[in-house]
Protein backbone atom coordinates (compact mmCIF):
# COMPACT_ATOMS: atom_id res chain seq x y z
CA UNK A 1 0.00 0.00 0.00
CA UNK A 2 1.60 3.52 -0.95
CA UNK A 3 1.42 6.19 1.09
CA UNK A 4 -1.11 8.04 -0.98
CA UNK A 5 -3.40 5.29 -0.03
CA UNK A 6 -2.28 5.07 3.23
CA UNK A 7 -3.05 9.06 3.80
CA UNK A 8 -6.87 7.90 3.21
CA UNK A 9 -7.56 5.44 5.40
CA UNK A 10 -8.57 6.21 9.01
CA UNK A 11 -6.59 6.07 12.08
CA UNK A 12 -8.20 3.57 14.27
CA UNK A 13 -8.09 1.16 17.59
CA UNK A 14 -8.67 -2.37 17.81
CA UNK A 15 -10.45 -3.87 21.02
CA UNK A 16 -10.44 -7.65 21.65
CA UNK A 17 -11.54 -9.45 24.69
CA UNK A 18 -12.44 -12.96 25.81
CA UNK A 19 -13.93 -13.54 29.17
CA UNK A 20 -12.35 -16.92 30.28
CA UNK A 21 -9.24 -18.20 31.58
CA UNK A 22 -9.45 -21.31 30.37
CA UNK A 23 -9.22 -19.84 27.15
CA UNK A 24 -5.68 -18.61 27.43
CA UNK A 25 -3.57 -19.92 24.71
CA UNK A 26 -6.39 -20.83 22.49
CA UNK A 27 -7.53 -19.03 19.27
CA UNK A 28 -10.25 -16.24 20.46
CA UNK A 29 -8.23 -13.60 19.86
CA UNK A 30 -6.94 -15.06 16.77
CA UNK A 31 -10.18 -15.06 15.66
CA UNK A 32 -11.75 -11.45 16.59
CA UNK A 33 -8.56 -10.34 15.13
CA UNK A 34 -9.20 -11.83 11.72
CA UNK A 35 -12.63 -10.38 11.82
CA UNK A 36 -11.44 -7.16 12.52
CA UNK A 37 -8.95 -7.31 9.89
CA UNK A 38 -11.80 -7.45 7.26
CA UNK A 39 -13.74 -5.33 8.81
CA UNK A 40 -10.73 -2.67 8.62
CA UNK A 41 -10.28 -3.58 4.90
CA UNK A 42 -13.75 -2.94 3.87
CA UNK A 43 -14.39 0.25 5.80
CA UNK A 44 -10.94 1.72 4.81
CA UNK A 45 -9.21 1.70 8.69
CA UNK A 46 -5.84 1.43 9.39
CA UNK A 47 -5.56 -0.07 12.12
CA UNK A 48 -2.30 1.41 14.69
CA UNK A 49 -3.08 -0.31 17.95
CA UNK A 50 -4.39 -3.34 19.32
CA UNK A 51 -6.05 -3.34 23.04
CA UNK A 52 -6.64 -6.40 25.03
CA UNK A 53 -8.48 -7.34 28.20
CA UNK A 54 -8.02 -10.71 28.96
CA UNK A 55 -9.75 -12.81 31.19
CA UNK A 56 -12.18 -10.34 32.12
CA UNK A 57 -15.62 -10.99 32.42
CA UNK A 58 -18.21 -8.29 30.47
CA UNK A 59 -20.79 -8.57 33.67
CA UNK A 60 -18.48 -8.46 36.59
CA UNK A 61 -15.16 -6.42 35.11
CA UNK A 62 -16.18 -2.15 35.44
CA UNK A 63 -16.03 -1.54 31.50
CA UNK A 64 -14.56 1.85 31.97
CA UNK A 65 -12.04 0.46 34.84
CA UNK A 66 -10.16 -2.19 31.94
CA UNK A 67 -6.87 -1.73 31.10
CA UNK A 68 -7.91 -1.76 27.63
CA UNK A 69 -10.42 0.33 27.30
CA UNK A 70 -8.42 2.70 29.37
CA UNK A 71 -5.89 2.70 26.78
CA UNK A 72 -8.37 3.44 23.96
CA UNK A 73 -9.35 6.24 25.85
CA UNK A 74 -5.64 7.66 25.37
CA UNK A 75 -5.12 6.77 21.80
CA UNK A 76 -8.87 8.95 20.97
CA UNK A 77 -7.15 11.54 23.18
CA UNK A 78 -3.56 11.58 20.42
CA UNK A 79 -5.72 10.74 17.59
CA UNK A 80 -7.39 8.08 16.95
CA UNK A 81 -10.39 8.39 14.96
CA UNK A 82 -12.21 5.41 15.00
CA UNK A 83 -12.83 1.78 17.65
CA UNK A 84 -13.82 -1.23 15.89
CA UNK A 85 -14.16 -4.25 18.02
CA UNK A 86 -15.69 -8.23 17.07
CA UNK A 87 -19.52 -8.78 17.83
CA UNK A 88 -21.43 -6.67 20.55
CA UNK A 89 -21.12 -9.44 23.50
CA UNK A 90 -17.17 -8.76 23.29
CA UNK A 91 -17.67 -5.49 24.77
CA UNK A 92 -20.09 -5.86 27.43
CA UNK A 93 -23.29 -7.87 28.03
CA UNK A 94 -24.84 -4.94 29.89
CA UNK A 95 -24.75 -2.40 27.05
CA UNK A 96 -25.88 0.54 29.28
CA UNK A 97 -22.63 0.57 30.84
CA UNK A 98 -20.63 0.52 27.27
CA UNK A 99 -22.97 3.15 26.33
CA UNK A 100 -22.60 5.58 29.16
CA UNK A 101 -19.24 5.01 30.38
CA UNK A 102 -17.09 4.67 27.12
CA UNK A 103 -19.62 5.49 24.14
CA UNK A 104 -21.59 8.64 25.22
CA UNK A 105 -18.11 10.19 27.13
CA UNK A 106 -16.47 9.58 23.45
CA UNK A 107 -18.94 11.30 21.42
CA UNK A 108 -19.70 14.14 23.75
CA UNK A 109 -15.77 15.14 23.85
CA UNK A 110 -14.73 13.48 20.33
CA UNK A 111 -18.09 13.71 18.23
CA UNK A 112 -15.86 13.05 15.15
CA UNK A 113 -14.79 9.45 15.83
CA UNK A 114 -17.03 6.41 14.91
CA UNK A 115 -17.42 3.15 16.27
CA UNK A 116 -17.24 -0.31 13.97
CA UNK A 117 -18.56 -3.87 14.66
CA UNK A 118 -17.45 -6.84 12.56
CA UNK A 119 -21.38 -7.88 12.44
CA UNK A 120 -22.20 -4.72 10.89
CA UNK A 121 -21.57 -2.32 7.67
CA UNK A 122 -20.75 0.89 8.00
CA UNK A 123 -20.79 3.08 11.01
CA UNK A 124 -21.85 1.41 14.40
CA UNK A 125 -24.76 2.93 15.47
CA UNK A 126 -26.17 2.00 19.13
CA UNK A 127 -30.05 3.42 18.41
CA UNK A 128 -30.30 1.06 15.29
CA UNK A 129 -33.14 -1.41 16.32
CA UNK A 130 -31.10 -4.05 14.77
CA UNK A 131 -28.15 -3.40 16.88
CA UNK A 132 -30.57 -3.30 19.85
CA UNK A 133 -31.98 -6.34 19.42
CA UNK A 134 -29.00 -7.77 18.80
CA UNK A 135 -27.18 -6.52 22.45
CA UNK A 136 -30.73 -7.82 24.07
CA UNK A 137 -30.21 -11.36 23.06
CA UNK A 138 -26.59 -10.44 24.31
CA UNK A 139 -27.33 -9.57 27.42
CA UNK A 140 -29.63 -12.47 28.00
CA UNK A 141 -27.05 -15.11 27.40
CA UNK A 142 -24.58 -15.82 29.93
CA UNK A 143 -22.02 -17.26 27.63
CA UNK A 144 -22.49 -17.43 23.34
CA UNK A 145 -20.03 -20.08 22.34
CA UNK A 146 -21.52 -21.19 19.71
CA UNK A 147 -20.55 -17.72 17.81
CA UNK A 148 -16.50 -18.25 18.73
CA UNK A 149 -17.43 -21.54 17.40
CA UNK A 150 -19.05 -21.14 14.03
CA UNK A 151 -16.98 -18.06 13.20
CA UNK A 152 -13.85 -20.41 13.91
CA UNK A 153 -15.19 -23.23 11.34
CA UNK A 154 -15.92 -20.06 9.10
CA UNK A 155 -12.43 -18.71 9.26
CA UNK A 156 -11.26 -22.44 8.18
CA UNK A 157 -13.96 -22.90 5.97
CA UNK A 158 -14.67 -19.72 4.36
CA UNK A 159 -17.77 -19.28 5.01
CA UNK A 160 -20.49 -16.55 5.42
CA UNK A 161 -20.96 -15.47 9.21
CA UNK A 162 -23.21 -16.95 11.58
CA UNK A 163 -26.36 -15.55 12.85
CA UNK A 164 -26.58 -14.99 16.65
CA UNK A 165 -28.56 -18.06 18.71
CA UNK A 166 -31.50 -16.74 19.80
CA UNK A 167 -32.24 -16.49 23.98
CA UNK A 168 -34.99 -17.91 26.04
CA UNK A 169 -38.61 -17.64 24.03
CA UNK A 170 -40.94 -16.71 26.14
CA UNK A 171 -44.26 -18.25 26.85
CA UNK A 172 -46.81 -17.53 24.16
CA UNK A 173 -44.33 -16.74 21.47
CA UNK A 174 -42.03 -18.90 18.49
CA UNK A 175 -38.51 -17.72 17.22
CA UNK A 176 -38.54 -17.52 13.99
CA UNK A 177 -35.35 -16.40 12.43
CA UNK A 178 -34.14 -14.30 15.78
CA UNK A 179 -37.70 -12.66 15.52
CA UNK A 180 -40.39 -13.54 18.30
CA UNK A 181 -43.79 -14.38 16.28
CA UNK A 182 -47.38 -15.14 18.67
CA UNK A 183 -48.22 -19.05 18.98
CA UNK A 184 -51.71 -20.73 20.07
CA UNK A 185 -50.52 -20.25 23.78
CA UNK A 186 -50.25 -16.39 23.68
CA UNK A 187 -54.57 -15.99 24.60
CA UNK A 188 -53.02 -17.88 28.06
CA UNK A 189 -50.85 -15.12 28.13
CA UNK A 190 -53.98 -12.48 27.33
CA UNK A 191 -55.99 -14.64 30.09
CA UNK A 192 -52.85 -14.25 32.81
CA UNK A 193 -52.69 -10.16 31.94
CA UNK A 194 -56.22 -10.01 32.02
CA UNK A 195 -56.89 -11.35 35.49
CA UNK A 196 -54.07 -9.27 37.18
CA UNK A 197 -55.52 -5.88 35.29
CA UNK A 198 -58.34 -6.91 37.60
CA UNK A 199 -55.68 -7.12 41.04
CA UNK A 200 -55.89 -10.64 41.36
CA UNK A 201 -52.28 -11.83 42.79
CA UNK A 202 -49.87 -14.60 41.22
CA UNK A 203 -51.12 -17.26 43.26
CA UNK A 204 -55.23 -16.87 42.77
CA UNK A 205 -53.97 -16.80 39.24
CA UNK A 206 -51.99 -19.83 39.24
CA UNK A 207 -54.82 -21.92 41.10
CA UNK A 208 -57.41 -20.98 38.31
CA UNK A 209 -55.07 -22.12 35.40
CA UNK A 210 -55.05 -25.32 37.29
CA UNK A 211 -58.10 -25.70 38.24
CA UNK A 212 -58.56 -25.24 34.54
CA UNK A 213 -56.67 -27.42 33.44
CA UNK A 214 -55.09 -24.39 31.28
CA UNK A 215 -51.97 -25.37 30.20
CA UNK A 216 -49.30 -24.22 27.04
CA UNK A 217 -46.27 -26.31 25.31
CA UNK A 218 -43.80 -25.13 28.15
CA UNK A 219 -46.03 -24.84 31.08
CA UNK A 220 -48.01 -27.93 32.86
CA UNK A 221 -48.05 -26.78 36.08
CA UNK A 222 -48.71 -22.97 37.09
CA UNK A 223 -47.07 -21.28 40.21
CA UNK A 224 -46.77 -18.13 41.31
CA UNK A 225 -43.26 -17.38 39.73
CA UNK A 226 -44.00 -18.45 36.48
CA UNK A 227 -47.39 -16.16 36.42
CA UNK A 228 -44.94 -13.26 38.27
CA UNK A 229 -42.17 -14.32 35.27
CA UNK A 230 -44.97 -13.77 32.82
CA UNK A 231 -46.44 -10.47 34.15
CA UNK A 232 -43.07 -9.13 34.36
CA UNK A 233 -41.71 -9.75 30.95
CA UNK A 234 -41.55 -6.73 28.34
CA UNK A 235 -41.34 -8.77 25.54
CA UNK A 236 -45.32 -8.68 25.64
CA UNK A 237 -45.79 -5.49 24.40
CA UNK A 238 -43.73 -6.25 21.67
CA UNK A 239 -40.55 -4.34 23.07
CA UNK A 240 -37.18 -5.96 24.37
CA UNK A 241 -34.88 -5.14 27.30
CA UNK A 242 -32.15 -5.51 29.29
CA UNK A 243 -29.71 -4.61 32.25
CA UNK A 244 -33.37 -4.44 34.36
CA UNK A 245 -30.99 -5.73 37.21
CA UNK A 246 -29.73 -3.29 40.05
CA UNK A 247 -26.09 -5.63 39.58
CA UNK A 248 -24.73 -8.72 38.51
CA UNK A 249 -24.64 -9.56 42.08
CA UNK A 250 -28.04 -7.99 43.74
CA UNK A 251 -31.22 -9.62 41.11
CA UNK A 252 -33.16 -6.44 42.31
CA UNK A 253 -35.06 -4.88 39.65
CA UNK A 254 -34.19 -0.92 39.11
CA UNK A 255 -36.45 1.48 38.60
CA UNK A 256 -38.57 1.34 35.69
CA UNK A 257 -36.83 4.63 34.08
CA UNK A 258 -33.64 3.15 33.91
CA UNK A 259 -34.61 -0.08 32.41
CA UNK A 260 -33.08 -0.01 28.68
CA UNK A 261 -35.99 -0.92 26.47
CA UNK A 262 -36.12 -1.49 22.88
CA UNK A 263 -39.67 -0.94 21.24
CA UNK A 264 -41.72 -2.13 18.53
CA UNK A 265 -39.23 -5.22 17.81
CA UNK A 266 -41.83 -7.93 17.46
CA UNK A 267 -45.80 -8.25 17.44
CA UNK A 268 -47.14 -7.82 20.86
CA UNK A 269 -49.47 -10.05 22.72
CA UNK A 270 -50.99 -7.68 25.37
CA UNK A 271 -52.47 -4.17 24.00
CA UNK A 272 -51.12 -1.15 25.54
CA UNK A 273 -54.02 -0.27 27.60
CA UNK A 274 -53.45 -3.73 29.72
CA UNK A 275 -50.20 -3.15 30.58
CA UNK A 276 -50.80 -0.24 31.63
CA UNK A 277 -53.43 -1.09 33.72
CA UNK A 278 -51.14 -3.83 35.58
CA UNK A 279 -48.71 -2.07 36.31
CA UNK A 280 -50.52 0.50 37.59
CA UNK A 281 -52.51 -2.21 40.07
CA UNK A 282 -48.94 -3.58 40.87
CA UNK A 283 -48.63 0.31 41.87
CA UNK A 284 -51.47 0.47 44.06
CA UNK A 285 -51.14 -2.99 46.36
CA UNK A 286 -47.34 -1.63 46.93
CA UNK A 287 -49.42 1.56 48.65
CA UNK A 288 -52.24 0.66 50.04
CA UNK A 289 -52.10 -3.49 50.71
CA UNK A 290 -54.04 -6.43 49.15
CA UNK A 291 -56.56 -5.92 46.75
CA UNK A 292 -58.71 -9.30 48.10
CA UNK A 293 -60.34 -7.29 50.79
CA UNK A 294 -63.94 -7.70 51.58
CA UNK A 295 -63.20 -3.44 52.48
CA UNK A 296 -63.38 -2.37 49.20
CA UNK A 297 -63.75 1.02 50.46
CA UNK A 298 -60.61 1.14 52.45
CA UNK A 299 -58.55 4.44 51.77
CA UNK A 300 -61.74 5.67 49.67
CA UNK A 301 -64.32 6.36 51.87
CA UNK A 302 -64.01 9.48 54.31
CA UNK A 303 -65.84 11.45 56.84
CA UNK A 304 -67.36 14.37 55.44
CA UNK A 305 -67.09 16.46 58.93
CA UNK A 306 -63.51 15.44 59.67
CA UNK A 307 -62.45 15.17 56.03
CA UNK A 308 -60.28 11.97 57.39
CA UNK A 309 -60.12 8.38 56.08
CA UNK A 310 -62.08 6.00 57.99
CA UNK A 311 -60.20 3.01 59.11
CA UNK A 312 -61.28 -0.29 58.91
CA UNK A 313 -61.87 -2.61 61.87
CA UNK A 314 -63.26 -5.74 62.03
CA UNK A 315 -64.38 -6.94 65.70
CA UNK A 316 -66.68 -10.07 64.74
CA UNK A 317 -65.82 -12.77 67.36
CA UNK A 318 -64.68 -16.49 66.40
CA UNK A 319 -67.34 -17.98 64.72
CA UNK A 320 -69.03 -15.12 62.96
CA UNK A 321 -66.75 -13.46 60.78
CA UNK A 322 -67.86 -10.51 59.21
CA UNK A 323 -70.21 -9.87 61.51
CA UNK A 324 -68.86 -7.06 63.04
CA UNK A 325 -67.17 -5.10 60.36
CA UNK A 326 -67.00 -1.39 59.90
CA UNK A 327 -65.85 2.00 58.93
CA UNK A 328 -64.67 3.82 61.53
CA UNK A 329 -63.59 7.59 62.06
CA UNK A 330 -61.07 7.74 64.50
CA UNK A 331 -61.49 11.66 64.74
CA UNK A 332 -65.21 11.73 65.58
CA UNK A 333 -65.27 8.01 66.86
CA UNK A 334 -68.47 7.17 64.29
CA UNK A 335 -68.98 4.20 62.79
CA UNK A 336 -70.88 2.53 60.19
CA UNK A 337 -71.22 -1.29 59.28
CA UNK A 338 -69.55 -1.65 55.81
CA UNK A 339 -72.66 -4.08 54.37
CA UNK A 340 -75.29 -0.42 54.32
CA UNK A 341 -72.05 1.41 53.26
CA UNK A 342 -71.24 -0.97 50.38
CA UNK A 343 -74.94 -1.29 49.33
CA UNK A 344 -75.43 2.47 49.21
CA UNK A 345 -72.14 3.36 47.03
CA UNK A 346 -72.93 -0.18 44.65
CA UNK A 347 -76.44 1.12 43.96
CA UNK A 348 -75.22 4.67 43.18
CA UNK A 349 -72.78 2.79 41.23
CA UNK A 350 -75.40 1.05 38.93
CA UNK A 351 -77.87 3.84 38.30
CA UNK A 352 -74.67 6.20 37.17
CA UNK A 353 -73.04 3.44 35.20
CA UNK A 354 -75.11 3.09 32.02
CA UNK A 355 -75.44 6.69 31.70
CA UNK A 356 -71.97 7.71 32.03
CA UNK A 357 -70.54 5.32 30.23
CA UNK A 358 -69.95 7.56 26.91
CA UNK A 359 -68.88 10.45 29.04
CA UNK A 360 -66.20 7.96 30.50
CA UNK A 361 -65.00 6.81 27.68
CA UNK A 362 -64.62 10.71 26.01
CA UNK A 363 -63.68 12.05 29.46
CA UNK A 364 -60.78 9.52 29.57
CA UNK A 365 -59.40 10.41 25.88
CA UNK A 366 -60.03 13.86 26.31
CA UNK A 367 -57.82 14.30 30.00
CA UNK A 368 -55.05 12.19 28.31
CA UNK A 369 -54.62 14.29 25.34
CA UNK A 370 -54.56 17.16 28.09
CA UNK A 371 -51.85 15.21 29.61
CA UNK A 372 -49.88 14.94 26.53
CA UNK A 373 -50.00 18.40 25.29
CA UNK A 374 -48.95 19.87 29.06
CA UNK A 375 -46.36 17.39 28.83
CA UNK A 376 -45.03 18.25 25.45
CA UNK A 377 -45.00 21.97 27.08
CA UNK A 378 -42.67 21.09 30.16
CA UNK A 379 -40.29 18.90 27.31
CA UNK A 380 -39.94 21.71 25.10
CA UNK A 381 -38.93 23.69 28.17
CA UNK A 382 -36.67 21.02 28.89
CA UNK A 383 -35.04 21.17 25.53
CA UNK A 384 -34.25 24.79 25.87
CA UNK A 385 -32.39 24.35 29.12
CA UNK A 386 -30.26 21.59 27.37
CA UNK A 387 -29.46 24.38 24.27
CA UNK A 388 -28.60 26.93 27.07
CA UNK A 389 -26.50 24.33 28.75
CA UNK A 390 -24.47 23.30 25.61
CA UNK A 391 -24.39 27.31 24.93
CA UNK A 392 -22.49 27.46 28.24
CA UNK A 393 -20.34 24.45 27.82
CA UNK A 394 -19.39 25.94 24.35
CA UNK A 395 -18.77 29.61 25.92
CA UNK A 396 -16.48 28.01 28.43
CA UNK A 397 -14.59 25.23 26.52
CA UNK A 398 -11.50 25.92 27.64
CA UNK A 399 -12.10 26.01 31.06
CA UNK A 400 -13.46 23.16 30.77
CA UNK A 401 -10.57 21.56 29.20
CA UNK A 402 -8.77 22.31 32.90
CA UNK A 403 -11.02 21.54 35.24
CA UNK A 404 -12.57 18.27 35.45
CA UNK A 405 -14.90 19.00 38.12
CA UNK A 406 -16.14 21.65 35.49
CA UNK A 407 -16.34 18.95 32.93
CA UNK A 408 -17.76 16.74 35.23
CA UNK A 409 -20.81 19.21 36.59
CA UNK A 410 -21.29 19.73 32.87
CA UNK A 411 -21.68 16.18 31.98
CA UNK A 412 -23.72 15.67 34.97
CA UNK A 413 -26.58 18.42 33.75
CA UNK A 414 -26.89 17.24 30.53
CA UNK A 415 -27.28 12.91 31.27
CA UNK A 416 -30.35 14.55 33.87
CA UNK A 417 -31.90 16.37 31.42
CA UNK A 418 -31.58 13.94 28.57
CA UNK A 419 -33.29 11.37 31.08
CA UNK A 420 -35.82 13.89 31.98
CA UNK A 421 -36.97 14.03 28.32
CA UNK A 422 -36.31 10.67 27.72
CA UNK A 423 -38.72 9.78 30.65
CA UNK A 424 -41.36 12.57 28.95
CA UNK A 425 -41.17 11.19 25.52
CA UNK A 426 -41.74 7.65 26.57
CA UNK A 427 -44.75 8.51 28.79
CA UNK A 428 -46.27 10.51 25.87
CA UNK A 429 -45.77 7.82 23.40
CA UNK A 430 -47.71 5.39 25.54
CA UNK A 431 -50.66 8.06 26.05
CA UNK A 432 -50.71 8.21 22.29
CA UNK A 433 -50.76 4.39 22.41
CA UNK A 434 -53.04 4.65 25.19
CA UNK A 435 -55.52 7.16 22.82
CA UNK A 436 -55.68 5.37 19.87
CA UNK A 437 -56.78 1.63 21.86
CA UNK A 438 -60.07 0.51 22.17
CA UNK A 439 -59.28 -1.91 24.86
CA UNK A 440 -60.92 0.36 28.35
CA UNK A 441 -64.26 1.08 26.53
CA UNK A 442 -64.60 -2.44 24.77
CA UNK A 443 -64.15 -3.69 28.44
CA UNK A 444 -66.27 -0.96 30.12
CA UNK A 445 -69.14 -1.85 27.97
CA UNK A 446 -69.06 -5.72 28.58
CA UNK A 447 -69.23 -4.82 32.29
CA UNK A 448 -72.77 -3.29 31.41
CA UNK A 449 -73.95 -7.14 30.47
CA UNK A 450 -72.90 -7.61 34.64
CA UNK A 451 -74.31 -6.89 37.76
CA UNK A 452 -71.56 -5.19 40.60
CA UNK A 453 -72.57 -8.09 43.17
CA UNK A 454 -71.60 -10.70 40.89
CA UNK A 455 -68.25 -9.20 41.46
CA UNK A 456 -65.63 -10.63 43.83
CA UNK A 457 -63.93 -8.75 46.01
CA UNK A 458 -60.74 -8.26 44.36
CA UNK A 459 -62.15 -6.85 41.15
CA UNK A 460 -64.66 -4.55 43.28
CA UNK A 461 -61.87 -2.99 44.86
CA UNK A 462 -60.06 -2.40 41.73
CA UNK A 463 -62.72 -1.14 39.82
CA UNK A 464 -64.08 2.03 43.03
CA UNK A 465 -59.74 2.48 43.16
CA UNK A 466 -59.90 2.97 39.39
CA UNK A 467 -63.02 5.17 39.36
CA UNK A 468 -64.12 6.83 42.05
CA UNK A 469 -62.09 9.80 43.68
CA UNK A 470 -63.21 9.29 46.76
CA UNK A 471 -66.69 8.55 49.01
CA UNK A 472 -67.98 10.89 51.74
CA UNK A 473 -69.87 9.36 54.79
CA UNK A 474 -72.02 12.29 56.73
CA UNK A 475 -72.76 10.99 59.75
CA UNK A 476 -75.22 13.96 61.13
CA UNK A 477 -76.86 12.92 57.89
CA UNK A 478 -78.49 9.39 58.95
CA UNK A 479 -74.86 8.22 56.70
CA UNK A 480 -75.90 9.92 53.85
CA UNK A 481 -73.59 8.94 50.99
CA UNK A 482 -71.43 11.23 48.63
CA UNK A 483 -69.53 9.42 45.54
CA UNK A 484 -66.98 11.56 43.32
CA UNK A 485 -66.13 9.73 40.25
CA UNK A 486 -63.09 9.67 38.31
CA UNK A 487 -63.80 10.33 34.66
CA UNK A 488 -60.74 8.59 33.59
CA UNK A 489 -59.26 5.10 35.01
CA UNK A 490 -55.37 6.32 34.45
CA UNK A 491 -54.47 7.18 37.93
CA UNK A 492 -50.69 6.10 37.96
CA UNK A 493 -50.52 8.85 34.76
CA UNK A 494 -52.68 11.64 37.12
CA UNK A 495 -49.92 11.22 39.85
CA UNK A 496 -46.52 10.78 37.63
CA UNK A 497 -47.49 13.86 35.51
CA UNK A 498 -49.01 15.89 38.75
CA UNK A 499 -52.22 16.90 36.72
CA UNK A 500 -55.52 15.98 37.94
CA UNK A 501 -58.55 14.29 36.27
CA UNK A 502 -61.81 15.91 35.97
CA UNK A 503 -64.53 14.71 38.48
CA UNK A 504 -68.05 13.60 38.31
CA UNK A 505 -70.47 14.01 41.78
Amino acid sequence: MNNTETSKLIKASAYLRYSDKKQDGNNSLAIQKSQIQVLAEREKLDITNWRADKATSAFRSNISKREGIQLIFEDIANGAEAICFYEESRITRSITDFYNEVYTPIKLQYPHVKFFSTHGDGEWNPDDPIVQAKLVFAAEESEIKSVRTIDAQGNLLNREQPKRPGSRTPVGYDMKHGVLHPNDDAIVVELIYYLASWGHSHSIIAQFLNKSAITTIKVKNWNSSTIGYILSNRAYSGNLSWNVRTSYEISKPKPERDIELFKNVHSPIISTTVIHLVKQINDLKERLGTMNTPFYLRSIIKCKSCNTCLIAKDHSPKGKPGAYRIYKCLECNNSVPILPAHEAVLNDLLKKWNTQLDTISTTSRKQLKQWSTKLKKTKDSLKQQRELVFLNEKTLADDIINSSLLRETFLTAKRHLENEITYISESMDEIELLIKDDYLIITLKEILNHSFYDFSDTELRVFLLLFFDEVQINFEKNNEIQISYRLSPFVSLEKSTGYVTEKMQ
